[in-house]
């Protein structure tokens, strides 16, 4: 679809959208600016640690948003191109999932014991090898391709995060300067998956559909220079007394860890649900609404609003917490995640009737991506208060089972199920997120009676 037919709706909510966080952004900037005024009093030492802090938070974001615009740039076309070999798309999605599940939850455990920098190299060079074999139009050679998948997401999701955690309180930055990180990320990563929409049309106009993961491979490349000069971290160290092996050791230590605190199940619990739920989404939002439109949808277009609605949902939560006195650490974060969990909850009613109108349908899509980038800083703002930080990619990684069967569940009855099935069970799969989120908002309470 050129862009001189695009419609006009499309490029008025997209500029819409686009004012909207750039308005959000400048409202954090002010309640930031206005902090730091009110702080004045603050030495040179502090303000030496705050620039050193930026450095530190540059040189974090610099990598990770690349690698999730390496990542992005993989999803834009791996459809298509799965489908232009003639193979089974839902086979080898499944596949990865399923990998991810198994294989991944084993490999992710050993990051803690052996090291988060060294788990960031080993995601780099799966994920080049991931991209050199999506070459290959070979069913088996695609097969092991989604099944390193699986590995490589499950070491995206936790070594990076832990590495930034674990840094982050090696250095004696402030606890509460970790929200700011999770925000820049969460609003990042909704801008890196715009550009990697305009950048994987570009590549895939001059190469064809393998054009975005040879893209994706020189990224990756660029991201692997960048971690080999970063300090090493570990949680768990790999020497050991038990007579069970690494990784099965580091599964038991994360399960007590969990059983230990219940804060810590509840969370594992509230993001397996949301992700879950979200996953499903992400296999009906397209045919939900080309079914609910007449003409041609620019679909492009329309994947660009939900990305600047998740970089608005993480600028929200960077609103929330741009006043660092305390707010991360007084439940607010908490609060506001069960309030988020409840409007995502909402959103997904919306689509249920058969006779939902297509504008109805594209808003509560549009308020869900919100949702999505706002619980993104949330969880992981929530994750670095409870978790362990000797556990903290095994625990994350151990989440993620519940995760991966959701996955699999949600895939599954999408393919099978109607659609109006099939939302309001994501809705209910929401609102049973913001119960649990409830408990945990409880349980904190209790924890901090107990340490008053």
């Amino acid at each position: 679809m050129a862009v001189s037919t695009w419609p006009a709706w499309a490029m008025r909510l997209f500029g819409g959208l686009l004012a909207g966080c750039g308005g959000i952004r400048c409202a954090r900037r002010m309640v930031t600016m206005q902090h730091a005024g009110t702080n004045k009093t603050s030495s040179k030492v502090e303000g030496s640690k705050v620039r050193e802090f930026r450095a530190f938070q540059l040189e974090y974001l610099l990598v990770y948003l690349t690698v999730m615009l390496a990542d992005w740039l993989q999803g834009t076309n791996m459809y298509t191109l799965y489908s232009g070999y003639g193979f089974p798309v839902s086979q080898l999605f499944l596949t990865g999932f399923s990998s991810s599940l198994v294989f991944g939850t084993f490999v992710g455990l050993l990051v803690d014991r052996y090291g988060r920098r060294l788990a960031c190299i080993a995601f780099c060079v799966l994920e080049i090898i991931i991209n050199l074999l999506e070459h290959v139009p070979h069913m088996p050679t695609l097969l092991f391709g989604r099944c390193l998948g699986g590995v490589s997401t499950s070491l995206l999701f936790s070594a990076f995060e832990s590495w930034m955690v674990s840094e982050h309180r090696r250095r004696g930055f402030d606890e509460e300067w970790l929200a700011s990180t999770f925000s820049l990320a969460a609003a990042g990563n909704g801008i890196v998956a715009v550009i990697a929409g305009f950048l994987a049309q570009v590549a895939a106009d001059l190469q064809g559909d393998i054009g975005p993961f040879r893209l994706a491979i020189l990224l990756t490349v660029l991201s692997l220079c960048l971690v080999a000069f970063w300090p090493e971290n570990y949680g768990q160290q790999a020497k050991t007394t038990s007579s069970l092996g690494p990784a099965r050791q580091s599964f038991v230590d994360a399960r007590r860890a969990i059983s230990a605190d219940t804060r810590v199940a509840l969370l594992a619990c509230v993001a397996a649900l949301f992700e879950g739920a979200t996953f499903t989404f992400v296999f009906m939002w397209v045919p939900t609404l080309l079914g609910k439109y007449d003409g041609a949808l620019p679909m492009g277009l329309v994947f660009a609003c939900f990305m600047i609605s998740i970089a608005a949902g993480g600028e929200l939560f960077g609103l929330l917490v741009a006043d660092a006195n305390a707010l991360v650490f007084k439940g607010r974060v908490e609060r506001f995640a069960f309030f988020v969990l409840a409007a995502a909850s909402a959103a997904m009613i919306v689509p249920s009737p058969p006779g939902a109108s297509f504008a109805a349908t594209l808003a509560s899509f549009l308020v869900l991506e919100v949702c999505v980038g706002t619980f993104n800083g949330c969880a992981a703002t929530m994750r670095s208060k409870y978790i362990p930080d000797a556990l903290q990619g095994s625990i994350m990684n151990v989440s993620r089972i519940p995760l991966n069967l959701l996955v699999v569940a949600g895939t599954t009855m999408a393919d099978i199920a109607p659609p109006t099935v099939t939302f309001s069970v994501v809705s209910a799969t929401f609102a049973l997120g913001a119960l649990l989120q409830l408990l945990l908002i409880q349980a904190q309470r209790r924890q901090a009676v107990k340490a008053d």
